[in-house]
């Protein structure tokens, strides 16, 4: 699929997916920090953000502290 691609173009049709992925990782980080979490400690959610995509999603669905936990 990408044999006749050179590496720019390769990392331009990917672009949107980085640049959406490091918004979110910061995006969450940023949140545990100030807000702080539900479940876990803010060290290990941090590691969990990591993982991919799947870390910041899954920490949005799980961990985030919500407003009715305060």
């Amino acid at each position: 699929m990408f044999n006749n691609m050179n590496s720019m173009e390769i990392l331009k049709l990917f672009a949107p997916i980085i640049i959406f992925q490091v918004a979110l990782l910061i995006y969450c980080i940023i949140d545990i920090l100030r807000k702080g979490v539900r479940n876990l400690n803010k060290p290990l959610w941090i590691a969990i953000l990591f993982i991919n995509l799947i870390g910041p999603i899954a920490y949005l669905i799980i961990g985030r502290k919500r407003w009715s936990d305060d």
